[in-house]
């Protein structure tokens, strides 16, 4: 099973890659910035659309468009062998910050595979995983995959305070360790990571995947748990 974002943004954080400045602001980046992180709505088919954009049909052909960004698009190879293709669309306005947004894309076990078959080359990643490139054919096809996850990371710290009065109090909130927690709101489509010691995550989805999302975290959750144990007993 592919692995969520919401775990990879986590790691990204912790690791300190998240390195965001601000620039100068464009007429997009002005229209940008009118599309708000609390503005949620879930469509009549299911699916969650904010910034425009809408997790669970949207594919990247169509969000690239509307963002006018020009995506990088990567499989991944993780340690345990499985596959996540991923899109990344950099550093942009969106919403009342500047931020970086990575996608993940509805590719099935056959399609991955297929990816990591035609690549020509790949580079190892500080977390342990294998970054593949795709090939030009396979990238135009991904171009056309909708979507089923996006985070949305700030390059502001966000007050929890505000965060509560925006979204309201979450229908659970579990914790990972002494820095960090999970803010839950199935109906809604978004869980958001609050992060005591670096910047907060909004992560969107479809909310007929909220199983799927939990036990990530749940996952999560009980392998943070067992790094001190395992430190322990090297002793």
């Amino acid at each position: 099973m592919k692995k969520s974002l919401l775990i990879i943004a986590l790691i990204v954080i912790v690791a300190g890659i998240f390195n965001i400045f601000f620039g100068p602001e464009t007429q997009d980046s002005k229209q940008n910035a009118k599309l708000l992180p609390w503005q949620i709505e879930i469509t009549p088919e299911g699916n969650t659309r904010v910034f425009n954009i809408e997790v669970g049909a949207s594919n990247i052909q169509q969000i690239s468009e509307l963002l006018r960004v020009s995506p990088e698009i990567a499989l991944f190879r993780d340690p345990d062998g499985s596959y996540r293709l991923e899109s990344y669309l950099g550093k942009i306005k969106l919403g009342p910050f500047q931020a970086r947004i990575i996608l993940n894309l509805q590719a099935n076990k056959e399609q991955r595979a297929n990816f990591a078959k035609n690549s020509s080359s790949h580079d190892a990643t500080p977390s342990g995983s294998h970054q593949l490139r795709l090939s030009k054919d396979d990238f135009e096809l991904a171009l056309q995959m909708p979507i089923d996850e996006l985070s949305y990371s700030p390059a502001v710290d966000t007050d929890v305070e505000m965060l509560s009065n925006l979204f309201g109090t979450p229908d659970r909130e579990i914790h990972i360790d002494d820095s960090s927690s999970y803010w839950l709101y199935p109906q809604r489509g978004l869980v958001i990571l609050i992060n005591n010691e670096d910047k907060e995550v909004f992560h969107y989805f479809p909310p007929r995947n909220y199983d799927l999302i939990l036990q990530d975290i749940e996952q999560l959750k009980q392998a943070k748990a067992e790094i001190p144990a395992a430190e322990g007993s090297s002793e």
